[in-house]
């Protein structure tokens, strides 16, 4: 039975959880007196009472850092890349902020803060923790120039609303565990872009053929000396990715076996990507790719030259081994976009300018989803259909033959 009790010194409550576990708890805070003490068990106790009787089951200490930690080892089937994102956004700004608070009593008005407080500057616990990791990852920094680099950063919008998505799932797992009865994040409205909405730039940034034209131009070919590459094929390289819409993982990870010059087909079945091999995004990510006649050519003149390689790759550095992102973009990517006078874009709107124009070209969508390795036609939709050309819609002009019949003028009054 729930009571009140003397215990070791102190009141505690002593009840059971809504699975009939025994639990004895003592009240949170300091206390002048023991009746003080006890009025605040009788409080918790009705508190846990009332809990019980939603279903609610509180867990180790209740904290927020206790549940998220819980939630991150109950993600078993998500990729490498996605666990990395999810832990940098608990450890790095929630469990900072929220960490030491009872889940239980985090409100709205809490969330809604941490949201402003995030895009004005970096709250001093997450300041903290940022300094604690860089000194603890390299000891010889100084920290009073960590806490001034700390002091300067904030978080951009999507940043922000990423940790916000976060710490939504770490709540509907909490209630999934019955250990809260709902989920205050659902309440609290993603960060907004103030500007106008004319203004605001695209999530796609898409090459013009132009710029396509002027970017190859940029790229620089291999140099040779006595017949051996002493530079990598960037030129080839981001030909591939324009004219195939591969991702960069799936273009590092190619190899020559790969590739049918007979059909002059391309099989997708293998990527490089966070420093090892593997299968991939999706099911639907493997397939095969028709490449165009003088990217057939520029391959077959590269075969003889590219460095050999264990893992048979078609793009590999000078030693044989997989191309780091890193390099690919430093050395190779970036620099070609800025001798060609051109914006910074992402090595992945190449894949974005690849589907861009074959849909502006009238290629159907089905077929562009195919190509791109989409899981269904849908997600290629919800992409690209604003690039999709604009034709004259008759469906008003029917509406109003159904409703005038063949007279279309409107009646006067």
């Amino acid at each position: 039975m729930a009571t009140v009790k003397l215990y070791r010194g102190h009141w505690v409550v002593d009840y059971r959880d809504a699975t009939r576990r025994r639990r004895i708890e003592r009240p949170d805070g300091g206390f002048e007196d023991e009746s003080q003490e006890k009025q605040a068990a009788e409080a918790l106790l009705a508190e846990r009472l009332a809990e019980r009787a939603q279903g609610i089951v509180h867990v180790g200490h209740g904290t927020f850092e206790d549940v998220a930690t819980r939630w991150l080892k109950s993600k078993v089937r998500i990729r490498p890349s996605t666990r990395r994102s999810y832990e940098q956004l608990t450890t790095c700004y929630l469990i900072p902020y929220f960490g030491s608070r009872k889940l239980r009593l985090i409100q709205v008005s809490d969330i809604e803060r941490f949201r402003t407080e995030l895009g004005q500057c970096l709250p001093q616990s997450i300041q903290q923790a940022f300094t604690e990791r860089q000194l603890k990852a390299k000891t010889d920094l100084a920290t009073a120039r960590l806490k001034q680099r700390a002091q300067r950063m904030r978080a951009g919008r999507p940043t922000i609303n990423k940790a916000l998505t976060v710490l939504t799932m770490i709540f509907n797992y909490a209630i999934r565990n019955q250990w809260v009865a709902r989920n205050p994040a659902d309440y609290v409205e993603h960060a907004r872009d103030p500007r106008p909405v004319r203004e605001r730039p695209l999530d796609l940034d898409i090459l013009t053929p132009k710029e396509i034209t002027a970017l190859l131009d940029a790229a620089r070919p291999p140099l040779y000396r006595d017949g051996k590459p002493l530079t990598n094929n960037y030129r080839l390289l981001i030909s591939f990715a324009l004219f195939t819409g591969c991702r960069m993982g799936e273009i590092l990870g190619a190899a020559w076996s790969h590739i049918d010059f007979k059909s002059g087909q391309f099989h997708v079945c293998r990527a490089f990507k966070e420093g090892r091999f593997q299968e991939p995004k999706t099911r639907t990510s493997y397939r095969r790719l028709t490449l165009p006649a003088f990217l057939l050519n520029e391959l077959r003149v590269w075969r003889q030259s590219c460095p050999q390689s264990p893992y048979d790759l078609v793009f590999p550095n000078l030693d044989g081994q997989p191309t780091s992102h890193a390099n690919l973009l430093q050395r190779g990517f970036y620099p070609a976009l800025k001798r060609a006078g051109l914006r910074r874009i992402r090595f992945h709107d190449l894949r974005h300018t690849f589907a861009s124009l074959l849909i502006s070209n009238g290629e159907d969508i089905v077929r562009v989803s195919r190509l791109m390795g989409h899981a269904n036609a849908s997600i290629t939709l919800n992409i690209y259909s604003h690039l999709m050309p604009r034709e004259h819609d008759p469906s008003t002009d029917r509406l109003a033959a159904l409703v005038f019949g063949n007279n279309m003028e409107t009646p006067t009054a």
